[in-house]
């Protein structure tokens, strides 16, 4: 069949939910997914909206730029503005046909299984939506279409059911590159911290390690998928601007890779800065490397050191033990690298236990420390162990949904996963009742921990000089108005 007209596309990120801490006064990055998606769908006309930047409406946008196929890329705590915007785009007089892939959707598609959306992508999403794309721009039906969920009407006038169509994984050495039209258009809009004008890229899918409580261990099929490093390189060298964040869930997990890649950094003098995720045990395994890796660039290291209790270590499935987490420090210390640690809380903490990690973060001068509360989330591992510390969920279960009664590849709608507050998923709300603490007292605890490293003299040491002393106290402006915002909105949306 012959193509037919170019559709018209509205691709668009949202922002955080209104409930959660808002970060984008210190963090906002490179939308990627909808660069990718421009890669994929460059034959369409194609409005990308990222909701981190442009705080326009997306049904607003649909209407003015008439568009044929809305796509929404969500995470989990954007599910119930995703649906409310499906129902609001399905009520225009000529309404679009709504898809929505992205993280969540990645393990667990079955939350976005209303009726007001026609898919739901899960597998190799950037080529199952060019490829639905394709058949609609044909008038082809599209519901066979590889690594989604589709909305199937029935001839005899039923209720539309759930057809799930299994599908590989993306294969990486055969990823497009994204076409950085937001990135370019305005770069300034994107940084991490005092990164200024900082791009991202993906150089690999899925992870190595296996946390029991990390959703990024059950994505891209629960397997690793690599980018050749020569194309990443390629793709490094090809990016207009210094500040780079690599976004891959583990960038530090081959020795050999890393130093294939230094190699290749070398050989084409780049001058880059690189802030990569990785891990305690490879850094504390790999000084030498961590040495080289400084040489060829790499300016920040983000890691969960999540905690500083073996037992507890041994509990989330970590590689990494305390030893590793001190020798971590040691070396970005000595490096000069800048360490964003990540920890997590334990609802079941007793307040000595609150006091201890305070010490510890005070005796070992973190100037950057984010901490989470340890959250079950639905498609991980610790969501099948009910006798895991963390306990259960607030509300339903949130797991899957089950398989419909029209057989392996049905879903039907009634039985799709239902969560009343999917915002409640933001790594800082309680989902069960702490053990030693009232809420407020729990919520007090993390608010402290989080404004500590900001009142350490280290810290202010630390920051003038990465940032000089006016970009400093704009940095702590926003980390107070940050932890303002923080107290606010959980008590405002418990």
């Amino acid at each position: 069949m012959s193509e037919g007209a170019p559709l018209r596309i509205l691709a668009y990120k949202p922002r955080p939910a209104r409930q959660t801490i808002a970060m984008e006064r210190v963090v906002c990055c490179e939308p990627l997914e909808l660069e990718y998606l421009a890669a994929y769908l460059a034959e369409h006309e194609l409005t990308l909206l990222d909701g981190m930047t442009d705080r326009r409406d997306v049904v607003e946008v649909a209407v003015r730029v008439q568009a044929q196929l809305v796509l929404f890329s969500s995470f989990i705590t954007n599910i119930e503005d995703v649906l409310a915007w499906a129902g609001r785009l399905k009520r225009l007089p000529d309404p679009p046909q709504v898809f929505v892939g992205g993280v969540h959707a990645e393990v667990v598609p079955e939350p976005f299984c209303s009726p007001d959306v026609d898919g739901v992508f899960f597998a190799n999403q950037l080529e199952g939506i060019a490829a639905v794309a394709r058949r609609i721009q044909r008038g082809e039906p599209f519901d066979d279409v590889a690594g989604a969920v589709f909305r199937v009407i029935e001839s005899d006038g039923g209720a539309p059911t759930w057809k799930k169509n299994p599908g590989p994984p993306l294969d990486p050495a055969a990823l497009r590159r994204p076409r950085r039209l937001l990135f370019e258009k305005n770069p300034d809009r994107y940084f991490y911290l005092h990164h200024q004008r900082c791009a991202s890229i993906k150089t690999a899918f899925g992870c190595n390690e296996k946390c029991n409580f990390c959703f990024c261990t059950e994505m891209h099929g629960g397997r690793l998928g690599l980018r050749p490093i020569d194309d990443v390189v390629d793709e490094i060298a090809a990016i207009q601007a210094r500040n780079i964040l690599v976004v891959d869930d583990n960038f530090l997990f081959s020795a050999a890779r890393l130093r294939d890649f230094c190699q290749l950094v070398r050989a084409r003098r780049l001058e880059k800065s690189l802030i990569v995720y990785g891990t305690a045990s490879f850094v504390a395994q790999n000084p030498d490397l961590m040495a080289e890796l400084r040489d060829a660039g790499l300016r920040g290291l983000i890691v969960g050191l999540e905690t500083i209790d073996d037992t507890e270590l041994a509990g989330m499935n970590k590689r990494a033990r305390v030893a590793d987490n001190e020798a971590t420090i040691d070396i970005c210390n000595k490096l000069d690298l800048e360490l964003f640690a990540l920890f997590m809380v334990n609802p079941d903490w007793t307040p000595g236990q609150f006091r201890a990690l305070a010490r510890y973060l005070r005796q070992r001068r973190l100037a950057f420390a984010t901490f989470s509360t340890w959250t079950t989330f639905p498609g991980t591992a610790l969501s099948s162990n009910r006798a895991s510390p963390v306990g259960d969920f607030q509300g339903s279960s949130g797991a899957p949904a089950a398989v419909g009664p029209g057989g392996p590849d049905g879903i039907h709608p009634a039985s799709r996963a239902r969560e009343p507050q999917w915002w409640r998923y933001d790594l800082l709300r309680l989902h069960q009742r702490p053990r030693h603490l009232s809420p407020l007292r729990y919520y007090l605890w993390l608010l402290y921990l989080y404004l500590l490293p900001s009142l350490l003299p280290s810290t202010g040491a630390e920051l003038r000089r990465r940032m000089g002393f006016f970009r400093m106290l704009r940095f702590a402006g926003h980390a107070v108005a940050i932890g303002v915002g923080f107290l606010y909105k959980l008590l405002r949306w418990r």
